[in-house]
């Protein structure tokens, strides 16, 4: 089912980060991170399918099998409180 919430509707709902599956398991890449390499692209007015189309993975550059967005916290491993 097609995601077509845009980037700024997402990254007011708290999340940051977009997760894309493919053949290395699931790898969170934050907004910010695609807006530094890509500042030609109108991120903010882009829907997470369009950017989840744009993304290719490094190994096999072939493009992602899921994509949605996700928050920092949701990462296995993170640290809330010490």
């Amino acid at each position: 089912m097609p995601d077509t919430r845009i980037i700024a509707e997402i990254e007011a709902a708290g999340y940051g980060w977009i997760g894309a599956e493919c053949c290395k398991g699931t790898v969170r890449v934050p907004f910010r991170l695609i807006r530094a390499g890509h500042p030609h692209w109108p991120l903010s007015t882009m829907t997470l399918d369009q950017v989840g189309q744009k993304l290719r993975c490094d190994r096999c550059r072939g493009r992602p099998r899921r994509y949605y967005p996700t928050r920092q916290e949701d990462a296995p491993g993170y640290a809330r409180t010490f």
